[in-house]
């Protein structure tokens, strides 16, 4: 074990001797290897950027979906089935689920034959501020401590537009009576593309949680001048024994690398894809899912992707090559020397540790110069500064390796002689 010990230490020591005695070359190896690690930094930056990229799609460009009747003419003042919108309600599938229904209301208590005059106001159940196209949050000022998560329960507030609760008199935290009125699509031959008015509920009475003034209504229906919770609304057509229908629902895919999966379970409810040629009606039973941009912007990533993953293996042959080549180079000028090893004794394997050594100290060194180069001047993450390191030492390593076996069947007798 001392004599390994003090083998190894005499190795070291010659061949860090070597390295000063022959510095040009020395340097000239250092200098080389700290070139094809920064080659191989920007390489592995790539391949992790692209792989980033991929990852944070799904952040960058969401994909939505809505309901829209089956030649997709239109979103909006659609007849949606209940069972569509528990079926969405129900799947893992989207998130941030938008849905609306449209009614008619006027205040106060009157029946459905005093509907004239009284009912003056359009209105909508909704249960998500962004179904109200164009409305923003800063333009709604709501009472104590009621937000926007009102329109998420079922209970019986309202938020009224600014100009209706200054003509009537009537401030925050009021409660207000409404008498409320759907809207019912025909459903007879003669009537299918006729839309009804019906009585909801009567003298209904709801309490004004919040203020709303809007700048610019960007939707395709009648700016609403009422807003209630969607929950609510539909117990209240449970309660009146009324078939429930939405006017339009939208949502987000949750993880857009499972888009399949979502059309699935949309399809499962019973989802169509639009067909332009089908006749119009209002009934809501298709699916329109903007995936283009997201699709496009995965295949071109993932080609990348797969295109960089798949020249690593020639990346590394070809750094093999350039050790084996720089190596076999290097050493061509110390065939003499060599050969006066072994002329003294020494024997093949020691000779091959020391010059091995050489190329090992080479290559560690313009490890360590990049390593410390590159945090200065940033732009490269520590792992792929460890795996370019590691790819480099080892590739490198072999390449020499092979360069330095050369001198194993070299004649020791005819380098003297030629010396």
């Amino acid at each position: 074990m001392q004599n390994f010990g003090a083998y190894s230490k005499l190795a070291f020591r010659l061949a860090g001797r070597n390295l000063i005695r022959h510095y040009a070359k020395s340097i000239l190896s250092v200098v080389l290897g700290m070139l094809t690690i920064i080659l191989l930094v920007i390489y592995a930056e790539n391949i992790a950027s692209t792989r980033e990229q991929l990852l944070s799609l799904p952040e960058a460009i969401e994909v939505t979906g809505w309901i829209s009747n089956l030649n997709g003419s239109q979103d909006t003042g659609l007849a949606i089935k209940e069972e569509t919108i528990d079926g969405i309600i129900a799947s893992g599938e989207v998130e941030d689920r938008v849905f609306s229904v449209q009614l008619m209301a006027g205040l106060g208590a009157f029946t459905a034959e005093e509907w004239e005059g009284n009912l003056n106001y359009f209105a909508a159940g909704i249960n998500d501020i962004a179904a109200v196209n164009g409305l923003k949050r800063e333009e709604i000022q709501f009472w104590d401590q009621a937000g926007e998560n009102v329109f998420a329960s079922n209970e019986p507030y309202c938020v009224m537009d600014a100009v209706l609760m200054e003509d009537n008199g009537l401030e925050l935290g009021d409660e207000v009576i409404l008498t409320l009125f759907y809207y019912r699509a025909g459903d007879e031959i003669s009537t299918r593309y006729e839309i009804f008015m019906d009585p909801l509920a009567v003298g209904k009475k709801y309490r004004i949680v919040g203020v709303m003034d809007i700048g610019e209504y960007l939707g395709s229906f009648v700016e609403p001048w009422i807003l209630v919770p969607f929950e609510n609304i539909r117990d209240i057509y449970h309660e009146e024994g009324i078939d429930f229908y939405a006017d339009s629902a939208s949502f987000k895919v949750r993880d857009p690398f499972r888009l399949n999966d979502c059309k699935k379970d949309m399809h499962d409810i019973g989802l169509l894809p639009v067909a332009r040629e089908a006749e119009y009606r209002f009934d809501g039973n298709a699916l329109i899912i903007r995936d283009g941009v997201f699709i496009n912007a995965a295949e071109n990533l993932r080609e990348t992707l797969a295109i960089l993953m798949g020249m690593l293996p020639f990346v590394i042959v070809i750094i093999i090559f350039v050790g084996y080549l720089c190596s076999y180079l290097l050493i061509q000028g110390r065939k003499a020397e060599y050969a006066t090893m072994r002329s003294v004794g020494t024997g093949w394997g020691y000779c091959f540790l020391v010059l091995l050594l050489e190329h090992v100290l080479l290559e560690a060194a313009a490890c360590a110069a990049v390593s410390l180069m590159i945090p200065l001047v940033g732009g490269a993450s520590g792992m792929a500064l460890l795996l370019s390191d590691a790819v480099f030492f080892v590739s490198f390593l072999l390449g020499s390796t092979a360069a330095l076996w050369s001198f194993h069947s070299l004649s020791v007798m005819e380098v003297l002689y030629d010396v």
